[in-house]
């Protein structure tokens, strides 16, 4: 099982995603002057799952697998347009 589930609504994919947005839209709305009231970040792009070998771990994930379950998310929550993203200690597939 993912290993930080306890800072997600839960594992479905799409949930997660509607929260990042919603979460993400909140954060960043703007203040009386224009100005962002807060810059809110993504993270951890993408598969990061245990802080045991940070760094060190390269996870193998198939194509349907990635593209099903790890980056919907992601994709969702970037249509908020967040200020930025922290990267995942991890390396996929080799890289």
């Amino acid at each position: 099982r993912f290993g930080r589930s306890s800072e997600l609504p839960g594992e479905d994919p799409l949930l997660s995603g509607e929260y990042a947005y919603h979460v993400v839209s909140g954060m960043q709305e703007r203040d009386a002057g224009g100005y962002p009231k807060v810059a809110a970040f993504l993270q951890h792009f993408t598969a990061y799952s245990t802080e045991a070998n940070r760094g060190r771990d390269n996870y193998a994930i198939s194509a349907f697998d990635l593209f099903d379950s790890y980056l919907p998310q992601y994709e969702l929550a970037f249509r908020a347009s967040p200020a930025g993203v922290m990267c995942s200690y991890t390396g996929v597939n080799g890289h």
